[in-house]
């Protein structure tokens, strides 16, 4: 089967997690009878709520919120994220600064422009939760998961 007859018939993956599969040699194209079969046990289970909760239980809250709020987010942009938000009130942390601890924890360089991104969403999240609890804070960032989907475009 072809990568896009795959993507009607296994409807709730999107295009992006086929490719994933396929890049993490998981699956392959043209997708064998085996191949298939996997697919259409991952669709069962990821839209079954009872198993994707308790696949979620073994995040900590903040993690788990952080991933519903911003499923594009890498290690990295995750690791951002978490500085940004972590900071005392009235504390600062420069974009270059974050990069050169990027630069020490992962290895790499990565690009200021995005660091400002990640830095942006956690000011506003930050600017959300200032009166709030901590359960509202998480369902507050749960509820942005929308208007950050296309963060990477």
């Amino acid at each position: 089967m072809k990568r896009n007859e795959a993507i009607k018939k296994f409807k709730p993956l999107s295009q992006k997690v086929l490719k994933r599969l396929a890049d993490d040699s998981i699956i392959e194209f043209p997708l064998t009878d085996s191949h298939q079969l996997l697919i259409s046990a991952l669709c069962r289970i990821w839209t079954d709520e009872w198993y994707v909760a308790q696949m979620n239980k073994t995040f900590k809250p903040d993690k788990r919120a952080v991933m519903l709020a911003f499923p594009n987010f890498g290690k990295i942009e995750r690791y951002i994220l978490s500085n940004y938000l972590n900071l005392k009130p009235g504390m600062k942390l420069r974009a270059s600064d974050m990069a050169s601890r990027i630069r020490q924890h992962f290895k790499i360089e990565y690009p200021q422009f995005k660091i400002h991104r990640v830095r942006q969403a956690a000011y506003n999240l930050r600017r959300y939760s200032r009166s709030g609890s901590r359960k509202h804070t998480l369902i507050q960032l749960a509820m942005l998961e929308g208007s950050h989907d296309n963060f990477w475009s």
